[in-house]
């Protein structure tokens, strides 16, 4: 079957509130549902008023439907939580790349900070049925923002808690709490931008592999507009690959996070300094 992105119609089957803010909403679309990969997202044409495609991590994909996970934080997902169940929502999907699965015997941590753990479900799923020793580090600004770790703890894996406040697990940052769990082969990232940078910065100092999904804001969210840049080394796969400019000295190219990512490699991304 052809897995490439299309046009559809998904079916909203159920929205969950799971915290101030946090939803978790279920729909029907068999084609996202069944290609769907690790840290894949759609881009949903709301009802209502004109607004842009609202691109979201899809969080769960099982049979005929495919789950995302969300906070309210503007017009267009406050106008997705709102919808009723059974509301018809043009999606085109699944968008971006994945995270591309690490060899067998191979030791992973998986980082996720926030929102940023609504890219690993599908992952998870992955890594425990092909038996890979997996520690799951889930950090969030305090309790009530700890989401989505239901879902992925109940996959048996070593589970670790982390709060900058203390509220609940480990106080301090998922960072922190990496530097004391035993070396891994690999490591997935996802979440804030700092968070990213420091996961990479540890991984490149220790040489340990490393794929963090990017989160940017998408305009078009196909490649088209060039709205989600980022900086990678001159020569990465998933670089433009266009010349330097006449007298540039920089070793670094942009590569696009909607159509060339989401998921990069730690060692081809350059962050600012």
């Amino acid at each position: 079957m052809d897995s490439s992105p299309r046009l559809e119609t998904a079916t909203l089957v159920s929205r969950e509130f799971r915290a101030p803010g946090f939803w978790f909403l279920k729909l029907r679309c068999e084609h996202v549902a069944r290609h769907a990969r690790p840290a894949q997202f759609v881009a949903l044409d709301l009802p209502g008023g004109f607004a842009v495609r609202l691109p979201l991590g899809i969080y769960t994909a099982q049979d005929d439907t495919f789950g995302l996970l969300f906070k309210e934080w503007g017009e267009r997902t406050t106008r997705l939580a709102a919808l009723p169940e059974g509301s018809q929502i043009s999606c085109i999907g699944p968008l971006g790349n994945a995270f591309a699965m690490p060899r067998a015997g191979e030791r992973v941590v998986i980082v996720a900070g926030g929102l940023g753990v609504a890219a690993f479900w599908m992952l998870v799923k992955e890594l425990k049925e092909a038996s890979i020793d997996t520690t799951i580090v889930l950090g969030a600004r305090s309790a009530p923002h700890l989401v989505g770790r239901e879902e992925l703890a109940a996959f048996g894996f070593p589970f670790e808690i982390c709060t900058d406040d203390g509220s609940e697990g480990h106080r301090g940052t998922v960072i922190d709490r990496l530097r004391s769990l035993p070396r891994a082969d690999v490591l997935y990232g996802c979440g804030p931008g700092n968070m990213l940078q420091a996961l990479c910065g540890l991984a490149d100092k220790h040489g340990i592999t490393c794929q963090v999904s990017l989160e940017e804001t998408f305009g078009c969210s196909l490649g088209t507009c060039w709205g989600c840049v980022v900086s990678v080394r001159r020569g990465s796969g998933q670089a433009t690959g266009y010349p330097r400019a006449p007298g540039e000295s920089r070793d670094l190219d942009f590569a696009r996070v909607c159509k060339d990512g989401t998921v990069f490699s730690s060692a081809e991304l350059v962050w600012a300094s």
